[in-house]
């Protein structure tokens, strides 16, 4: 047998064997990716800000300050940017007491301490005031956008005087997350979140976002790049829109991925959105992003993510929301190009086959080991399969756009 070995269960540091008969043509597709910047390629996003003043001169002379961070369904590690941006706001006269952590986590659960000592780190909570976002409650009205939706956005985030997102660059499929998406949904109402993904036009979704960030007022963000081992590769700072596109343009480059044709089985790992399986469909962004279907006629799907947190929760677009039950999908990772194959495998030993069922639908075929998934590919392959491994699925671009 033959072996690929994965990154596995993003906030738990493992790795996983996925075996092989030796008769099977096997490929990787990695990532370009980039090493660690370490200490001074951070330093220097932090002195060489895309269209803004450094983060110190922007927060000069400000009340108090917000920052954004999301939640353990995405691999941000806040832990290892959010030193640099206190040390910037200390600068700018705004020292721990004026500073304010909000948990952007839109419509998933709230974060646990054990959840924040993996995201921030046990000093910074203890430094720090930090709270979870609640969409149903705790909310500032500003009206309308230019969509009709109503925009609710956590009150803490809203009265905050100088207001700054601290998420990631990461490709979608037909659109980068990043930027402003933390503000949108990840601090806004429940209702906000519904119907900006439900209803705003796909060809204007991100502009939407944009729209309600300056709205709100977020002036500035931090967004690093991650690659396959999750370390930071690139990282932009600066104006809300500038240096989020400058960060897309970065993204296009480190994240692009070469997606091989004519596989019989094409393997896509959930890593780094592997926590819950809510997220997990994100395995396959290289695919919705490809240029080309990779799997033959009568080829296999599989889908595999670690879920050490099964299922998980998403109010607004989980397993029995109306969301899901009309099958709207206007937003969220712009549309999802489907992948056109009869038959899907979801491997995941932390989920049970109803919790499958009802994310991925009854045509899903569902496997707890992975042996179990193995058998049924050799049962329905033989012995001369073609095989294509993402193996960081969730953050790899296929170069669609």
């Amino acid at each position: 047998m033959q072996t690929v070995t994965v990154p596995w269960a993003m906030w738990y540091g493992r790795t996983f064997d996925l075996t092989f008969p030796d008769s099977w043509e096997v490929q990787v597709a990695h990532m370009k990716g980039g090493p660690d910047i370490g200490d001074a390629g951070i330093r220097k996003a932090f002195a060489e800000p895309i269209g803004a003043p450094r983060l110190r001169d922007a927060a000069r002379g400000r009340r108090d300050a917000a920052i954004l961070i999301d939640d353990l369904t995405r691999p941000t590690p806040a832990y290892r940017v959010l030193p640099y941006i206190l040390e910037e706001l200390a600068a700018a006269g705004l020292g721990d007491d004026k500073v304010r952590i909000i948990c952007a986590v839109a419509a998933h659960r709230i974060m646990t301490r054990q959840d924040l000592i993996k995201k921030i780190g046990l000093e910074l909570i203890d430094r720090l005031e930090v709270i979870n976002h609640n969409a149903y409650d705790n909310l500032e009205y500003y009206g309308n956008s230019s969509q009709g939706i109503p925009i609710w956005v956590n009150r803490e985030f809203a009265r905050s005087d100088f207001k700054l997102a601290a998420g990631m660059i990461t490709p979608r499929g037909s659109f980068f997350g990043g930027g402003a998406k933390l503000l949108l949904p990840g601090a806004c109402g429940r209702e906000t979140i519904f119907l900006n993904h439900s209803y705003c036009p796909e060809g204007v979704f991100r502009e939407h976002i944009a729209e309600v960030a300056r709205i709100v007022g977020l002036e500035y963000i931090v967004n690093p790049l991650l690659n396959e081992e999750g370390g930071i590769m690139a990282m932009v700072t600066g104006d809300m829109d500038k240096a989020y596109w400058q960060g897309v343009e970065l993204g296009k480059d480190l994240y692009r991925t070469q997606v091989p044709t004519g596989m019989d089985i094409v393997l896509c790992n959930a890593w780094p959105k592997d926590t819950e399986g809510t997220q997990a469909g994100m395995a396959m962004v290289p695919l919705w992003g490809a240029r080309e279907q990779p799997l033959r006629e009568n080829g296999t799907l599989v889908l595999t993510a670690a879920c050490p947190e099964g299922l998980g929760f998403h109010s607004v677009m989980g397993p029995g929301t109306l969301f899901r039950i009309r099958g709207t999908r206007s937003g969220t990772g712009g549309r999802e190009r489907p992948v056109a194959t009869p038959r899907r495998i979801i491997f995941s030993p932390n989920m049970s086959k109803h919790e499958v069922r009802a994310q991925f639908g009854e045509s899903a075929l569902f496997c707890k080991t992975w042996p179990e998934t193995l058998a049924l590919l050799q049962q329905h392959h033989g012995d001369g399969a073609k095989v294509a491994v993402f193996p960081c699925g969730a953050i790899q671009y296929g170069g669609g756009l």
